[in-house]
C-alpha cells in the first residue's frame, strides 16, 4: 500500500464535513437546503430594517448586503454535497486508468468529503477570527448596534463556512493531481480520464458563483471594490486558481508523456517499414504502412486537455456564462455611472 492510500484509508475514518452533517440532518435535498440557508441569512439582515425607518441609501446598502450574504451562504450550503459527491464518482469513473484495486478506489472516494475533528476545529477558529478582522476593516462596528451585529455575525459565519469547505477542496484537487501522475491514459478513448476535467470544474462553478454574488453589493449604489470588501475576492480567486490547476496538472503531464512514447515506438515501426523500396512494397506491406500512418495522426491529434467537450460546452452555456454576463453587466452599469 502506497503513502497515499494510507492517508486516504486516514481521512476516510474521520467525520463529515459539519455542512453535509447539517444537511443530512435537515433531511432537505441540496437545493432545499441552500435554499433554506440563504433565505435566513437574508432575513436575519434585512429584520432591522423592518422596524426601525432608515433613508433610501441605507436601506439600499443592507438590501445588497443581505442579498450577497444570502446569496453566497445559499451556494456554500447547497452546493457542497454535489459537488463532494461529484467529485467521489469521479473517481470512480477512473477507475479504468488508475493502477489501484477497487477496495483503494471506494476508500479514496468516500475521504473526499471528510476532515479531521482538529482540522475542523482549527478552520473555524481561522474563519472566526479572519471574520472578526474582516468586520473590523469594513467598519461595521460604526453602525447602530442593531445593524452592525447582524452584519458582523454574517460576516464571520461566511469566512466560518469557507474555511470549514474550500480547504477541503483544495485537498481533493491535491490528491487528482497525485491521481494524474500515476493514471495510464487512454489517448484513443479520451472519455476514460475525462473525470479529471470534471473534478476541475465543479468545484470552480460554485467558487465562481459565490465570487459572482459579489455584484450584488453595486445594488448599494457606491462602488463596494473601493475598501476592504475586495478581500473577499481575493480570498475567493485564489482558491479558485488552484481548484482549477491541481487537477489538470498531473494527468496533463501524463499525457504528453504517453502520446511521446506513443509516438515514438510508431515512428521505430514507421522507419522497419519503410527501409526498402517502397514502390516495390507489396499490397500487405502497404496496407501496414498506411495503418500505422493513420494511427500515428489519431494519436498526435488526441486532445491534451482531461475534458468532455459536448459536456464542457452545456456546462459553460448554462451555468457560467449566465452569472458571469450579468457579474460583468452590473459592473459596467456601475463604471457609466460613475462617469455620468
Amino acid at each position: 500500500m502506497t503513502e497515499l492510500e494510507k492517508k486516504l484509508r486516514s481521512r476516510a475514518a474521520t467525520p463529515e464535513l459539519p455542512i453535509l452533517r447539517l444537511q443530512q440532518w435537515s433531511r432537505l435535498p441540496s437545493w432545499a437546503f441552500g435554499l433554506l440557508c440563504g433565505l435566513l441569512v437574508t432575513s436575519c439582515l434585512l429584520s432591522p430594517v423592518l422596524t426601525t425607518h432608515v433613508s433610501e441609501a441605507t436601506f439600499n446598502d443592507i438590501l445588497a448586503s443581505a442579498l450577497f450574504f444570502g446569496t453566497s451562504m445559499g451556494i456554500l450550503a447547497g452546493f457542497s454535497k454535489p459537488v463532494l459527491s461529484g467529485a467521489a464518482q469521479d473517481i470512480r469513473q477512473l477507475s479504468g486508468v488508475l493502477p489501484w484495486s477497487e477496495a483503494s478506489i471506494l476508500t479514496a472516494s468516500s475521504a473526499l468529503s471528510r476532515l479531521a475533528s482538529k482540522q475542523v476545529w482549527r478552520a473555524c477558529l481561522l474563519g472566526f477570527t479572519l471574520g472578526v478582522a474582516h468586520s473590523y476593516l469594513l467598519e461595521s462596528y460604526l453602525s447602530p448596534l442593531k445593524f452592525a451585529i447582524p452584519q458582523s455575525c454574517a460576516t464571520i459565519l461566511l469566512w466560518v463556512g469557507m474555511f470549514l469547505t474550500v480547504p477541503s477542496l483544495i485537498m481533493n484537487a491535491a490528491l487528482f493531481s497525485s491521481l494524474g501522475q500515476i493514471a495510464n491514459p487512454d489517448l484513443l478513448r479520451p472519455s476514460r480520464h475525462a473525470a479529471f476535467g470534471a473534478a476541475a470544474l465543479r468545484p470552480a462553478l460554485m467558487m465562481t458563483g459565490m465570487l459572482c454574488a459579489n455584484s450584488l453589493l453595486f445594488l448599494g449604489g457606491d462602488n463596494p471594490f473601493d475598501g476592504p470588501a475586495v478581500i473577499g475576492v481575493v480570498a475567493g480567486l485564489i482558491p479558485l486558481i488552484g481548484i482549477v490547476a491541481l487537477p489538470l496538472r498531473g494527468i496533463r503531464r501524463r499525457i504528453r508523456e504517453e502520446r511521446q512514447q506513443t509516438l515514438a515506438a510508431l515512428d521505430e515501426r514507421l522507419d522497419t517499414i519503410t527501409e526498402g523500396d517502397i514502390a516495390a512494397a507489396s499490397a500487405e506491406t502497404l496496407f501496414q504502412l498506411d495503418a500505422v500512418l493513420d494511427m500515428r495522426e489519431r494519436v498526435a491529434k488526441a486532445p491534451s486537455w482531461p475534458f468532455d467537450v459536448s459536456a464542457l460546452k452545456r456546462m459553460l452555456l448554462y451555468t457560467v456564462l449566465p452569472p458571469l454576463t450579468w457579474a460583468a453587466a452590473a459592473i459596467v452599469e456601475m463604471m457609466i455611472d460613475s462617469l455620468v
